[in-house]
């Protein structure tokens, strides 16, 4: 042991004389505690064993004083278009249906309404399009075709102009819209009521859809709609 405890004293001197610290070694002597075969005289005994650990040090990274990010300004218009995509609703019958059945006969329901649409609002001078998805709960009365499964819809249709008080960009419409509308095929009659940011008086318009498939007469108030976008701002052309 005592042979032992002088061998790790010279190479922890050695190891001092090139730099090494102190706080970086520990040093252990073992004797013949864990000898290869415990014979007096074993050139495997003669041993040092030696764990070297890195020294690890972190520069600081000292990072420059570089201004925020500010994200572009969302480009704006006043000048818009809307067009409805696609349109599908249905209705839940109650006691008035019976009657209106026997009138027309059995095409026609009155009830709970139910509709589903898309819509594109595109802003003419930025030439950007954002689409909505428009879902809503309402009164209504509906004219169905043999085969419809008692359900209306509207295929997609013209672009209508109209503007804002104030610039806007053309995904800030929403959360909600009243929606009307009355008609058959190319006949027909809409309006709505789109919601606009705080600050922005809301746009009420009449507007012409694509030709229905089957027809009547809904509305859908807004606090029962959602009108909400699908995407951000993209390029547009035009139609």
């Amino acid at each position: 042991m005592t042979t032992s405890a002088n061998r790790v004293i010279t190479v922890a001197r050695s190891l001092s004389e090139m730099g090494i610290r102190p706080e970086q070694m520990q040093t252990h002597a073992i004797g013949n505690t864990q000898t290869a075969n415990h014979r007096l005289d074993e050139d495997n005994d003669r041993s040092v064993v030696l764990w070297v650990l890195p020294k690890v040090y972190f520069e600081p990274i000292i990072k420059p004083d570089l201004p925020r990010p500010v994200p572009p300004k969302p480009k704006v218009s006043r000048n818009f278009k809307i067009a409805m995509l696609l349109e599908v609703d249905g209705s839940i019958s109650f006691a008035a249906r019976a009657a209106i059945k026997r009138i027309v006969k059995g095409r026609a329901g009155a009830g709970i309404a139910f509709a589903s649409a898309l819509f594109s609002i595109w802003d003419t001078e930025n030439n950007l399009k954002c689409t909505y998805v428009y879902a809503a709960v309402g009164l209504g009365f509906g004219l169905t075709l043999p085969k419809t499964g008692g359900r209306s819809g509207t295929l997609h249709g013209p672009w209508n102009s109209f503007t804002t008080e104030k610039p806007i960009s053309c995904s800030q419409f929403g959360k909600s819209m009243r929606f009307t509308t009355i008609g058959i095929g190319d006949l027909s009659k809409n309006w709505i009521l789109l919601e606009t940011p705080r600050g922005v008086k809301d746009v009420y318009l009449s507007i012409s859809t694509g030709t229905t498939i089957g027809g009547g007469a809904s509305t859908y108030p807004a606090h029962l709609s959602a009108f909400v976008p699908l995407e951000r701002p993209k390029p547009f052309g035009g139609p």
